[in-house]
């Protein structure tokens, strides 16, 4: 099952046809980015919800990092209905993530 939602641009600003309409289409790989970049607190809807997947990358990352992320990640994808398939997040420049939703 794919989710549909308002699309947004690379520059995270709602994206719009040449009409000028709001443009909505598939969204899961959207909605993914947006749960690793932003941070705990920054969706007011729910405050929970956020990876900030910052902190990782502009800090010192090994083994115990990695774990922490990996968890923090797999926590956040099933909290939002996702099924985790795949969660390697060892090497952040090779990072495999994928998430389904059942």
């Amino acid at each position: 099952m794919t989710a549909t939602d308002l699309l947004l641009t690379a520059d995270y600003d709602l994206a719009f046809t040449e009409a000028g309409d709001l443009t909505a289409g598939e969204s899961d790989a959207q909605h993914l980015n947006l749960l690793l970049l932003t941070s705990q607190g920054e969706w007011r809807a729910d405050p929970l919800v956020g990876v900030g997947l910052w902190r990782y990358q502009n800090a010192p990352y090994g083994p115990a990092q990695a774990q922490e992320l990996q968890r923090e990640v797999a926590v956040q994808l099933q909290r939002d209905g996702y099924q985790v398939l795949e969660n390697n997040l060892a090497d952040l420049s090779a990072a495999k993530l994928n998430a389904v939703r059942p």
